[in-house]
């Protein structure tokens, strides 16, 4: 069980999952350095005799007074509070009635134990410093490894799911579908008239293309929706807890968002095919349900193009 803890601690991050920070881990080391502190501490004075343990006391007292200060006050909260102590403690080691008057203040006692609380302090203050920096280049960190590992799962040039993100997202979908029997739907986009607009106006016009269906496709998706790119002019949607009806709707407000759209002027005319399916039971695998809207997107061309077709009660069993 050991074995199983350490390899479930030192497994690297999936997707999907928050990047774990640091912070917590040094926040609990705080804790228990100063617990342990305070243990010890306790201990120590329990071990001496009435008059040094009572001194001992005082002393540790006044230090971590000034350590949490440190910790948790700026500047002027801090120095501040190391003056008042090293006063408070000096005063309190005083035995007034042989101060006499004029009183003898014993100065260097007094500055040896400003110049104690000063030390601590700085340390305190420097160690502080030293763990936000830590932090904050952790956070940093995180933020630089959450983009790079979106930013290897999207397509390049229409900022939607690419080809491999899509297929984990379909074995995902289809796992959930088959433990949890919850439905999903799946549709596939082919552009019609796509390799006119390369042909014509060259590859630069039909990237604009692309970039416009994908900004049409990303925002006319619901949130749980994963909309992908899979390669040259073929997009897919994944919809989770989608029924029939639903896959239907959606695929026709595909077509006909793609024909909306304001395409650079003089192009060849660009609409989209799609096929779709819905299922209510798990498909066998994510190319056999690849296989049942690839066939009904065909269909859709065969059709006439710029339509939609999601077969009747399709399933993949």
């Amino acid at each position: 069980m050991g074995r199983a803890r350490r390899r479930r601690r030192d497994r690297a991050p999936q997707v999907g999952q928050p990047v774990d920070s640091i912070a917590r881990h040094l926040h609990r080391l705080v804790v228990r350095l100063a617990l342990a502190g305070l243990l010890a501490a306790v201990l120590y004075v329990a071990a001496l005799d009435d008059r040094t343990a009572a001194e001992v006391a005082l002393s540790l007292a006044v230090m971590g007074v000034v350590v949490v200060t440190s910790w948790r006050f700026g500047v002027a909260g801090r120095w501040a509070t190391v003056l008042l102590a090293a006063l408070c403690w000096t005063a309190a080691t005083l035995d007034v009635q042989a101060l006499g008057w004029p009183p003898a203040l014993p100065w260097w006692d007094g500055a040896m134990r400003l110049g104690v609380l000063v030390s601590l302090a700085a340390t305190v203050s420097a160690f502080r410093e030293a763990v936000r920096r830590l932090v904050m280049t952790e956070d940093a960190l995180a933020a630089t490894l959450v983009r790079e590992r979106d930013s290897a799962r999207r397509d390049r040039l229409t900022r939607l799911w690419n080809s491999r993100y899509f297929h984990e997202a379909l074995e995902r979908e289809i796992a959930r579908c088959s433990r949890y029997g919850r439905p999903f739907g799946l549709l596939l986009l082919d552009l019609d008239g796509f390799k006119a607009v390369n042909d014509t106006a060259g590859h630069p016009a039909g990237d604009r293309v692309l970039q416009l269906v994908g900004d049409a496709l990303r925002q006319n998706c619901r949130a749980t929706d994963i909309p992908a790119r899979l390669g040259g002019d073929e997009f897919a949607v994944i919809l989770p807890e989608a029924t029939g009806d639903m896959i239907h709707q959606y695929a026709a407000k595909l077509v006909a968002l793609v024909a909306a759209i304001e395409f650079p002027p003089r192009l060849p005319r660009v609409t989209a095919s799609v096929g779709g399916v819905a299922f209510a039971r798990a498909p066998a695998s994510a190319r056999a349900a690849i296989a049942v809207a690839d066939e009904a997107m065909y269909a859709a061309k065969r059709a006439g193009k710029n339509r939609a077709v999601v077969p009747a009660g399709a399933r993949v069993g």
